[in-house]
């Protein structure tokens, strides 16, 4: 849990990513792999959000902070489990997964998952790590078993019955760190000096100028998926 925690103060770039999927977010959100919150607290304002994850310590603090919210659903649950599609009685209009897919062995059947708890017409928000030549060794330290690109997440998202409405990368400048650190010095966590610097004085910037040219390569790759 101590990379939640340390992205926990990455309020600049939860800011910058919260602002990037907008224009696509519903009132009734299913978030897959909640964590500790640190995206929900951004969602409270929305009619309904249901915020999921499979470890139970995620979920007791997600509960002690933000468990005042009378717009909030906590649960234990996870992704890979078949048992999601019994929140289908919640009609989501949306599903946002962000930093998760990498997380499971079949990305697929999670992908089936969050297709079946979609209402008709519903949009899925993904984020995911981009590019496999970037997995390194803080990668492996968190559990990730791919990172992706447009190639290989696009055919997945289509299988899984979605309709491919935008994908788009986002922080190419972060690419840079994460080479240093992942390929060239093997660190295995992430260092909270890095991310606080960069949140202040890097993520501002870096949003300002993607916004005026959408960049052809990032660390991370958005995708926006409708059901049928």
């Amino acid at each position: 849990m101590s990379d939640l925690e340390i992205m926990s103060n990455a309020n600049n770039y939860s800011g910058w990513i919260y602002r990037r999927i907008l224009p696509f977010i519903g009132q009734r959100i299913l978030e897959v792999g909640a964590g500790i919150g640190n995206f929900t607290r951004l969602l409270l304002n929305r009619e309904l959000i249901v915020a999921v994850d499979k470890h139970p310590a995620c979920v007791d603090y997600l509960k002690a902070r933000l468990g005042n919210s009378r717009t909030l659903v906590p649960m234990e649950l996870d992704i890979s489990d078949p048992a999601v599609c019994e929140l289908s009685p919640y009609e989501f209009d949306t599903v946002i997964c962000l930093n998760v897919l990498e997380h499971v062995e079949d990305d697929l059947s999670a992908l089936a998952h969050m297709y079946s708890v979609l209402r008709a017409g519903g949009i899925l928000i993904l984020l995911v790590p981009a590019f496999q030549f970037l997995y390194g060794s803080v990668d492996r330290s968190l559990g990730h078993y791919r990172r992706y690109n447009r190639k290989s997440l696009i055919p997945k998202v289509r299988q899984a019955g979605f309709e491919v409405e935008r994908v788009f990368y986002m922080n190419m400048i972060g690419m840079a760190g994460w080479l240093l650190n992942n390929r060239i010095l093997g660190w295995r966590e992430e260092s909270a000096r890095q991310i606080g610097f960069f949140d202040r004085f890097v993520a501002p910037w870096a949003e300002s100028l993607e916004r005026l040219i959408q960049p052809p390569v990032g660390l991370s790759l958005i995708s926006v998926c409708r059901k049928k």
